[in-house]
C-alpha cells in the first residue's frame, strides 16, 4: 500500500513540474505555462477523480479499475514523449490563441486519468484496511512534495524526457505494488 501511494504521488509531480518547465518556451513565458499546465491539471484530474468516484461506487473493492488508471498514465504519458516534440516544433511560431488550445488538449487525457489513481486507491485501502487511510495520505502528500523538488533536480540531471519515463515507471511500479505492499 505506502509504495503505490508513494509512487502515484512521485509520478503526478514529476510529470506536472516536467510539463510546467517544458511547455514554458512553447507558451513563451513561465506565468503562461503554469497557468495552462497547472490549471488544465487541477480540472481535468479534478474530472478523472469525480468519474472514480463513480466507479468506486460501483465496485468499492475492485484492483481492477485502480491497475488500469495507472497503466493508463504510464501508456498516455510515454506516448506523449514521442507526440510532443514534432508538434512543438511544428507549432512554435504559432500565436497563443492556437498554443494554448492544443496544449490543452495533449495534457488533458492525461490530466483526466493522473486524477483516477488515487481515489481508486484509496477506496480499496478502505474497504481492506481502514486504519491505514490516514497513512496513504500521508505518504502521498509527502510524495508530492519531494516530487516537486525532485522533478526539477532530475530535470536539470537528466532532461524532461528522461524524467517523464521516471514518472512512468513509477507509476507502472504502483500497479504492480499495489498487492505487493
Amino acid at each position: 500500500m505506502g509504495g503505490y501511494f508513494l509512487a502515484i504521488g512521485l509520478g503526478f509531480l514529476l510529470i506536472e513540474i516536467t510539463f510546467i518547465q517544458r511547455l514554458t518556451l512553447f507558451l513563451g513565458h513561465p506565468l503562461y505555462a503554469v497557468s495552462v499546465v497547472l490549471a488544465t491539471f487541477l480540472v481535468f484530474a479534478g474530472l478523472g477523480a469525480a468519474v472514480a468516484s463513480k466507479l468506486i461506487a460501483r465496485a468499492p473493492d475492485s484492483r481492477t479499475a485502480e491497475r488500469q488508471a495507472v497503466l493508463a498514465v504510464a501508456v498516455l504519458a510515454l506516448v506523449g514523449l514521442g507526440f510532443w516534440p514534432p508538434l512543438q516544433d511544428a507549432l512554435m511560431a504559432s500565436p497563443a490563441a492556437i498554443k494554448v488550445p492544443i496544449t490543452l488538449a495533449f495534457i488533458a487525457p492525461l490530466a483526466f486519468v493522473m486524477g483516477m489513481p488515487f481515489p481508486l486507491g484509496l477506496a480499496v485501502v478502505a474497504a481492506r484496511a481502514p486504519a491505514l487511510i490516514p497513512w496513504a495520505w500521508g505518504i502521498n502528500g509527502c510524495a508530492s512534495v519531494i516530487g516537486a523538488v525532485l522533478a526539477v533536480l532530475l530535470a536539470m540531471e537528466l532532461g524532461f524526457t528522461a524524467v517523464v519515463a521516471i514518472a512512468a515507471m513509477l507509476y507502472l511500479l504502483a500497479a504492480w505494488s499495489f498487492g505487493h505492499d
